[in-house]
């Protein structure tokens, strides 16, 4: 069944389809030109950026045999014999490249991150590894040396504007919905980096076959505000459940921490918030990490 929410009906299943700057799609083309890449590392500290879209997209295009690895679950060096020495180590059927991803590799053991250097030598002649995480500085560098590093903060907003305001708008236009580009260059505004949330919010204002953006939306910090004067605590949830991004409050919260918080309670606060943070890139429901991080510092608030 073709999936009925927009970011996964429309993920890439080609390199030239990928939301990149140019001048990084020619090169991973070229890469499956010959039908063979490099071992990745594909990095960003914020979700919905595509970085797990890529390496679908270049496993798609090559069609290769690829294994998927959630570092999350499996992060001990025991998966390295289980799991990835048996898929690396037989050959292909068609004699393709086999590829191995490793989802959210940062969260992984110092010990099977050194056993990875290996890996990634012996088994070069048939076999390339893709590794997506958010922090490259928790990767040793003996390992980092031996892939081609994209991080995905560093694009410049200049050359990715241009590629995600075209698959924004080739969505809106397969889907036979009416639209103001100005309001689609303000859901980017709103939104950016994160692309799954600028089409999340395309989704969700879409009515009767047309884009309907209400500016109020632009004012983050008045989402910000009605969640912070709440009164009550499923006020407060259900303000959270209407968030599109909520990874940005985490920051807000930081940088308005005396705006909120009783001068007693900063140092929970911030330790509190970073937790929350941190955990907010490796869960599945960033609404509920949300919620969770707003419970548990709420009684700290200022009255």
């Amino acid at each position: 069944m073709q999936s009925s929410i927009w970011y996964e009906k429309y993920k890439p299943s080609k390199v030239r389809d990928l939301v990149l700057p140019e001048p990084l799609k020619h090169k991973l083309q070229s890469y499956v030109d010959k039908q063979d890449i490099p071992n990745l590392g594909l990095f960003s500290n914020l979700g919905g950026t595509g970085k797990s879209s890529t390496a679908h997209a270049i496993i798609k295009e090559i069609n290769g045999e690829a294994l998927w690895v959630n570092a999350s679950l499996e992060r001990g060096i025991d998966v390295l014999r289980s799991k990835i020495q048996k898929f690396a180590s037989a050959s292909s059927f068609d004699d393709k490249i086999k590829i191995v991803v490793f989802d959210e590799f940062d969260n992984t053991s110092k010990d099977l991150q050194s056993a990875m250097r290996s890996f990634l030598d012996e088994f070069s002649a048939n076999c390339r590894f893709i590794f997506t995480g958010n922090y490259p500085e928790k990767i040793i560098e003996p390992l980092l040396n031996r892939l081609e590093i994209y991080d995905f903060n560093e694009f410049s907003k200049k050359d990715m504007i241009k590629p995600i305001f075209d698959k924004l708008t080739f969505i809106l236009d397969s889907e036979d919905v009416s639209y103001d580009q100005k309001d689609v260059a303000k859901i980017i505004s709103k939104n950016y980096p994160s692309i799954r949330g600028m089409i999340s919010d395309m989704q969700k204002l879409t009515h009767d076959q047309k884009l309907e953006f209400d500016d109020s939306m632009l004012n983050n910090s008045d989402v910000f505000e009605n969640i912070m004067n709440s009164q009550t605590y499923m006020d407060m949830l259900k303000n959270v459940n209407s968030m599109s991004t909520p990874d940005v409050m985490y920051t807000y919260l930081y940088n308005n921490i005396d705006k909120y918080f009783n001068q007693e309670s900063l140092q929970n606060v911030v330790i509190t918030l970073a937790k929350y943070q941190e955990m907010n890139y490796n869960v599945r429901d960033k609404h509920l990490n949300l919620g969770a991080c707003l419970t548990e510092i709420w009684k700290f608030k200022k009255v």
